[in-house]
Parts: structure tokens; sequence; C-alpha cells
């Protein structure tokens, strides 16, 4: 361990101790040196952890090779490689234009994983469940998405996921032969989270990324496509925490100071800032602590990251572009359960959504009531929440072509609601999160509309 780094790594280890976040171990790397690393009993060097959803981005690498081998275009139809999975008459028509892109930046159709709530194939069932918003919309976390990529990578290459990875990259960049992945009950690497390795196997991939997909002057992994996998593909303003708010790629996360995440549930991070060449990587089991994720980035972020780079605060910086704006006046009709689509999106009695964007106004319609807001565009307009005598600010903005709308009670209630709002030609997807409490209760979850001529 470099001794000059020394002080601040120490700061770092008692600050997570005196949180009691219980860590299993880190590793940080600095220019290929390793300046800090630690392990708690009974974790070690040598031990196999389960990485969870940090899986997702060796899926994504594999991704990549196989269209970097002429196999698959990333804007091909998922459909298309699963015949035998289909229903019998097609599938659902938005299951059907799902492409592999929407499935890397998680834009699929689905509200949640759908092998949780499928009796039988995993990856069946990703082309049976009835969808519920436009797929290539909006941000929605989807772990079967990650799962049918591993499908599709292990029937073209006819090899498990990992030795696929090991042939290609895995082993020139030191990975163990004791590494692997945990199958689905059908025999398909869990592409999602099945990932179980030591911390130092993770330390080789992070730093190959981190350095552009380059080894000893070979190019390891396709350049486009990993520029591509590590900057913001989709926005994630949504998310509930400010580390999951900056954007994600093709199943990487887009973190502070233009860094990127591989990232798994309970606190397993290979966390990437390619400007210093610099890697931080952590297993742990934060999952009964739902403050325990933010408290791993913060105790990194306070000591070890203005050690090694003088970046003594953060500021964000890291503003997406806004895309193109929609003019006018516009009227959208929601889907309803009994639409010609056949879809199943619950707008919670929602009608219509009318969108005046010179006067910045948005207007939910339905047979018994209509809500209004004004909003600023990029800053907060004070009103009153609709149906109610309380003070509320809201605000809208436009990135990456998503419309993104806020509105905050501020009142002797407080409450939140956000809307991300996405466009696919004529149709349109939104992502509504909310307080459990009124008057939010029927402003959440996915809906989907067309275009009122």
């Amino acid at each position: 361990m470099n001794n000059k780094w020394q002080n601040a790594v120490r700061n770092m280890e008692q600050r997570m101790e005196s949180l009691r976040l219980n860590m299993h171990g880190y590793q940080i790397l600095y220019r290929g040196e390793l300046i800090g690393e630690r392990y708690w009993e009974p974790f070690h060097r040598d031990s196999l952890h389960r990485m969870y959803s940090i899986t997702k981005s060796f899926t994504s690498l594999a991704t990549g090779l196989l269209a970097a081998e002429g196999k698959i275009g990333l804007d091909d139809r998922i459909c298309t490689y699963f015949p035998e999975k289909l229903p019998e008459g097609g599938a659902h028509p938005w299951c059907e234009e799902m492409t592999i892109r929407d499935l890397l930046t998680m834009r699929t159709c689905y509200e949640s994983t759908t092998f949780k709530r499928y009796d039988g194939d995993w990856v069946e069932s990703f082309f049976r469940v009835t969808p519920d918003h436009v797929p290539g919309t909006v941000f929605n976390y989807d772990t079967s998405a990650s799962h049918v990529l591993a499908a599709l990578v292990e029937k073209l290459t006819g090899m498990d996921l990992l030795d696929y990875l090991r042939e290609k990259v895995l082993r020139r960049v030191g990975f163990s032969e004791e590494a692997y992945i945990i199958k689905d009950p059908y025999g398909v690497s869990q592409g999602g989270s099945g990932l179980v390795c030591r911390l130092g196997d993770l330390a080789g991939i992070a730093m190959l990324c981190c350095r552009g997909g380059i080894l000893d002057g070979e190019q390891l992994i396709p350049a486009d496509f990993l520029r591509e996998a590590t900057a913001c593909q989709v926005p994630t303003d949504l998310q509930p925490t400010f580390d999951e708010q900056l954007g994600y790629g093709y199943m990487m996360w887009k973190t502070r100071y233009d860094g990127f995440v591989f990232y798994g549930m309970g606190g397993q991070l290979a966390l990437c800032f390619p400007e210093w060449d610099l890697v931080f990587l952590t297993m742990a089991d934060t999952i009964g602590n739902p403050a325990g994720l933010q408290m791993i980035y913060d105790c990194f972020y306070d000591t070890v990251y203005p050690a090694v780079t003088g970046v003594s605060e953060y500021t964000n910086t890291q503003k997406l572009p806004a895309g193109e704006r929609r003019r006018g006046v516009e009227r959208w009709h929601f889907y309803g359960m009994q639409d010609k689509t056949g879809a199943t999106c619950d707008s919670s009695g929602w009608e219509t959504v009318v969108f005046d964007w010179e006067q910045c106004i948005i207007t939910l319609v339905s047979a018994e009531k209509t809500y209004e807001w004004y909003y600023g565009d990029g800053t907060w307009e004070y009103q009153k929440f609709p149906e109610t005598d309380y003070t509320c600010v809201c605000r809208g903005q436009w990135t990456l072509g998503h419309f993104v709308f806020h509105s905050f009670l501020i009142d002797e209630e407080e409450g939140h609601v956000a809307m991300d709002f996405a466009w696919k030609g004529n149709r349109m997807s939104a992502r509504l999160v909310s307080t459990s409490e009124p008057p939010f209760v029927k402003l959440k979850g996915f809906w989907a509309a067309e275009q009122i001529e």
C-alpha cells in the first residue's frame, strides 16, 4: 500500500465502522497501483462473493462483444432471436418492437421483472407477460432484460456467459477460474444478478473499462460500444437517491465526477473514474440498511477521492443536453385496460393529459376531475396543489428529449410527485413516482398514451 494515501484510507475505514456499515471488503486502485485494501472477517482476498447486479455490466460487455463479431445488431428486435419463446400468435406488439438497445438501457415495456410474476421459464416470461408501456421510452430497472441478453449470448455462442467472457477478455485481466454465475432453474446464467467472484476479479475488468478497453495496446472491448455503455443514454431523475440520478448507459450507471459504476445490490460496487485512472471496489451487505449504499459512496467521496484527485468539493456540473423540445399544445389519450393494443397500462382513471408547452401547463383530465399545474421551465412555480389548499412548487425540465416534472408540497403536509414523459412517434410513456398519501395516491406507476389528432 502506498503510504501517501494512508491517512485518507484510514479515515474512510474509520467512517465505515463508525456508521456500522456491514462491509466485507474493499480495494482502491490508482493508476494500476493498489493504494488501499481491507477485508472484514470472515471475508478475505480469496473469498468468492455474490456480486448481484454487477452481473448486468458483464452481460452488457458480452453483448457488445457479440455485436463486434457481427452476430447481432443493437437495433435488432429481441423477439427475432427467440421465436420458440413467443406465445402462439406472436408476442404483444410492444414486446415485438423491443430492441437489444432497449434492453441494454433498461427501456423495456415492463414495470417490473417478468420472471418474478410468471410461473415457468424465466426467458420465456419476457415474451409472454403483458406489457404496460411503450418500449424505448422511459427508464425502469428490469433484471429480466439482463437475463434475456445473457440467454442471447449463450444461445449464439454455445457457451456459458462467463466462459465466453473468459475466452474473449477475462483471462487477459487475471479473472479467476473459480468464479461462476448462478443458473436459473432452466439452465441459463442469471445475467442480471448471478455472478460470484473475488473482489480482485472485478479489479481487472474495472481497470480495463476505466482505460477504454485497452490492455497492452490491444483493444479488448470495442471502443465505440464501451464509450456508449459508460455514457448517459437515458435520464434517471426519478431514482430515489442522488447517486442513481445521474443517468444510465448500457447496464452501467453514471456517477459523480463523470465516472461510471458497475452496481450490485447490498453494496457491491466497481466505481470507475477514467479521468483519474481511479477504481474503487467494494463488497458488503447493506440490504437491511436503506441508507447503506449512499453511506459507502459518501465515505469514499469525503476521504479518498479528494486526497487522490485534489478535488475537495463536488458541484454537479454534469448537465445533460435538453434534447428536442416539444412545441405548441398537445393532447394525449391514455390507453385503457381494454384498449385496442391489449395493454394493461393503469392510468388510475385518468383519460387525457394536455401539455401547453408555451404556457408551461400540464393538465390531467378524468371523467370526474381535472388537475392543472403551472410549472417553471427549470425554475420553481408556486401554486395550490389540485383539489387541496396546500401550496406546492412545480418545475419542468428537458433532458435528452425527456420531460421531467416535479411537484413538492411545502405546507402543513409534505409530499412529492415526479413524472418522466418520453415519446416514440405518436406514442408516449410516462413513469410516475410519488408518496403513498393523498393527494398523490393516483399519481404513480406507468402510463401509456397516444396522441389525439
